[in-house]
């Protein structure tokens, strides 16, 4: 990801419609009757950029261990001031370091996308040896390949995803899958049509290019969080959405 997403993303990721959008839905998830954690637990987010995320779980679980890592540095220096009383280090999920010898729950929220395929799966999957029987593993993903843009130049992108190909990865892992659905599905027109300049002229790449992330005036950023809360309740309660511009899955460790 370009250094200066880092700022931008540590900037507006508290009160921004689409990362509030995103934590709403965790919160939805794991505090319903079928994904609840026990207090106490050990959580981990494997990327946790720079922390909202690591609050939001640090609130709705309870734990007795919270870890997060990054591979930038700069998010870690972030994250760690937000979350100070989490164990946050400077890790790769390649090759994933972790500090406690058992999970309850392991959030990995779009990072995969941005690794080598084969090496990011073979990563989570030394996370996912230490899930214990019952643990839970929240992975989301950006979705369809030909929605790539400027924006996915400037997060450097690899490679997005079908609800297929979540779900293979899911299988390869040697997990269950509870709940996986498209999301983004309400907003999804005007994603594309929001995008669709950048989608033709999408060049190769540079440290310049920046992502859809900018300041929302506060009517429309209230607009759109209540139209992502609408489709999170669905989502919570099983219902799985044809298509949209994100994916999200929770699957179970037998």
């Amino acid at each position: 990801m370009n250094p200066a997403e880092y700022d931008r993303i540590a900037a507006l990721e508290d009160t921004h419609w689409w990362y509030a959008g995103i934590r709403d839905l965790f919160q939805r998830i794991l505090e319903s009757d079928r994904f609840r954690i026990p207090p106490g637990g050990n959580v981990l987010d494997a990327g946790c950029g720079c922390g909202a995320n690591l609050k939001l779980l640090s609130n709705v679980t309870s734990p007795a261990y919270l870890g997060g890592f990054d591979l930038s540095d700069l998010a870690v220096q972030y994250a760690a001031r937000k979350n100070p009383g989490a164990d946050v280090y400077l890790a790769d999920l390649c090759e994933p370091v972790t500090h406690v010898d058992e999970l309850d729950l392991i959030l990995c929220c779009d990072v995969l996308y941005t690794t080598p395929l084969e090496a990011g799966v073979a990563g989570l999957a030394s996370l996912v040896r230490k899930l214990k029987p019952g643990g839970l593993f929240l992975l989301h993903l950006p979705a369809y390949e030909w929605l790539k843009s400027s924006h996915d130049l400037a997060v450097h992108t690899r490679q997005r995803f079908t609800t297929q190909s979540a779900r293979n990865i899911v299988t390869e892992l040697g997990l269950r899958a509870e709940l996986l659905s498209y999301r983004m599905c309400l907003l999804f027109p005007a994603v594309v049509v929001s995008r669709l300049p950048s989608l033709l002229r999408r060049g190769s790449g540079s440290d310049t290019d920046q992502s859809d992330l900018q300041p929302v005036r506060a009517s429309l950023n209230n607009g759109l969080r209540t139209a992502l809360r609408l489709e999170n309740r669905m989502l919570a309660r099983g219902l799985r959405l044809p298509w949209g511009s994100s994916i999200v899955a929770v699957a179970r460790k037998p």
